[in-house]
């Protein structure tokens, strides 16, 4: 039996600013996921990345981390991890925080493709690549594939990557690329829960235990992984310690009724709030907030103009597609390289327009220089 977390994004913040109250849900859901695994007597833990939401984290993250695994490894439960992209430090030779988890001898780091027999499991796996290093991570899965063709018994692949066939062309890697012939599939980064068949074995993603981003659900949990027989068999354990949320958008007309009903609703924990008005007169938002924040978390209250008629879905995908592959070829035009186009717009770009991010840019282009990808 195993158990199967991932993205725990442990010390969150938002935009730069600290908020206490929402950095806790993190360690609130990572805390009871621990619980489950120990409450459901697994064999194993595995996570698959995106452990911290930060590579520079607050000493409460950190904390909160060796607490939860000291947790488990007193109830003789082994906990095998690999490293997200918020894992990994953007400076070449910083070691990542959560190694230190080997170094108290209470993890066991499976991200550097070398196999390790855990309880007579075979866990091997890989830590975040991005989309440059595609041709790097082909090679490495591909060598790890020809390795499990040789071997027999019970198997786990674990990776943090995208699949294009469940996160979108975005993705780093498609189904085809990933070797057969292991028992079960590991895998973190994209944040929702997906159960898929693939090389006669069971991949699946267990998504977050806590959701980041408003447009998530927050329906988060975990996954316990039955290995016992032929085929795995997935149970999906949702987290009752998950924060739940709120998103609206409504008119001017109909904001003093909205407003009315949201501070009649009961709740056993605050709901985060994000709240759109339709408005062409000037409206108080600071008002409307300190009506709110007695029973809400109010993350954003914004005015907005009326709607016009939105595009067809297949309209806005069609104008997505063509703006995305004008800007690659504009890209292509300045950088003369796909390798050096794949770095500035999938890892760069998101880099420079993320304001929690912005400041990590300089580091992410001397990694890249430093690790001779670039040409």
């Amino acid at each position: 039996m195993i158990g199967h977390m991932s993205d725990t994004h442990l010390g969150w913040y938002h935009t730069g600013e600290r908020l206490v109250e929402r950095e806790e849900d993190y360690y609130n859901a990572f805390r009871e996921a621990v619980e489950v695994f120990i409450r459901e007597r697994v064999d194993l833990v595995i996570h698959s990345g995106d452990i911290l939401d930060t590579p520079r984290p607050y000493g409460t993250a950190v904390a909160v981390l060796i607490e939860g695994v000291r947790r488990l490894s007193e109830n003789g439960i082994p906990f095998l991890f690999t490293l997200g992209e918020h894992d990994i430090p953007y400076i070449a030779g910083v070691t990542p925080y959560p190694m230190i988890l080997e170094r108290l001898g209470i993890g066991t780091y499976v991200g550097d493709g070398k196999p390790r027999e855990v309880k007579g499991l075979r866990v091997v796996g890989l830590h975040k690549h991005k989309r440059y290093e595609h041709r790097l991570l082909q090679e490495k899965l591909e060598k790890i594939g020809e390795e499990q063709r040789t071997r027999g018994g019970k198997s786990v692949l674990v990776l943090h990557q995208g699949l294009r066939e469940i996160a979108g062309p975005g993705a780093e890697l498609s189904l085809a690329e990933l070797p057969e012939g292991f028992h079960y599939y590991a895998m973190g980064h994209h944040h929702g829960y997906k159960v898929v068949d693939h090389g006669g074995g069971i991949l699946s993603y267990p998504g977050p235990t806590h959701w980041v981003d408003v447009d998530e659900s927050d329906e988060c949990g975990v996954s316990i992984v039955d290995l016992s027989g032929d085929v795995p068999v997935v149970h999906r354990e949702r987290l009752t310690s998950v924060r739940p949320k709120l998103r609206l958008r409504v008119t001017g007309r109909e904001l003093r009724e909205t407003i009315e009903r949201l501070i009649q609703k009961e709740h056993k924990v605050k709901p985060c709030l994000w709240l759109e008005v339709e408005e062409e007169g000037k409206l108080d938002l600071l008002s409307i907030e300190d009506k709110l924040k007695e029973r809400y978390i109010v993350q954003e209250i914004r005015q907005v103009s009326p709607r016009v008629p939105e595009p067809s879905a297949s309209d806005l995908a069609e104008t997505t597609l063509e703006v995305k592959e004008k800007l690659r070829r504009l890209a292509m035009e300045v950088l003369g390289h796909e390798r050096n186009t794949a770095f500035a717009l999938d890892e760069l770009l998101p880099l420079l327009t993320d304001p929690k991010r912005g400041g990590e840019a300089a580091e992410a282009v001397w990694r890249y220089y430093l690790s001779g990808e670039w040409k």
